[in-house]
């Protein structure tokens, strides 16, 4: 990884969620407290090759998310993160509707079976800033049908016998 690259990574996918916190702290302290929600990412705790810079700002943000929790939580201020696994939004939905086949392969790594859709992220954060999180601080909610408590060692069979049985699929075997 070039150092400008991960330079650029860590600005955008970590500072970025420093500033924004270290601005409105102030007005929040002012009035109360009130509710910070990080964007993490199912790659804080999964990690794969080649992912680098966007694992490392990732896995920083819960650990971020932890410490301004301790640091801000005396002042009403509760800190928390989402970490999201694959969610399908208009642009991937596009993506994926010329390749059903591998959107299906790609859900089937999930516990659930299925991918996450937009709401499941807006339901999940709803509910970090309800009154019903009020004691919850300092947490990484996993919206990612399950995926970061599934071993994935036989992945690599499941990935096969599913090619095998969908010849039609452009997955690698």
């Amino acid at each position: 990884v070039e150092e400008d690259n991960w330079d650029y990574g860590i600005d955008v996918l970590l500072k970025a969620l420093y500033l924004g916190p270290k601005n409105a702290i102030p007005h929040m302290t002012a009035t109360g407290g009130g509710s910070i929600i990080n964007l993490a990412s199912v790659h804080s705790f999964l990690q794969e090759p080649g992912m680098l810079v966007y694992e490392s700002a990732k896995a920083g943000v819960v650990g971020m998310t932890r410490q301004m929790a301790t640091e801000f939580g005396p002042d009403g201020i509760r800190v928390n993160a989402i970490a999201p696994g694959h969610i399908v939004g208009e642009g991937l939905a596009k993506i994926w509707k010329d390749n059903p086949t591998g959107h299906e392969f790609f859900a089937d790594q999930y516990p659930l079976r299925r991918t996450g859709i937009p709401d499941d992220i807006a339901n999940g954060i709803a509910f970090l800033c309800s009154e019903e999180a009020s004691f919850i601080t300092g947490h990484t909610l996993a919206i990612d049908g399950g995926l970061s408590v599934q071993l994935q060692e036989k992945f690599g069979l499941r990935q096969a016998n599913y090619v095998r049985n969908n010849p039609d699929t452009n997955l690698p075997t």
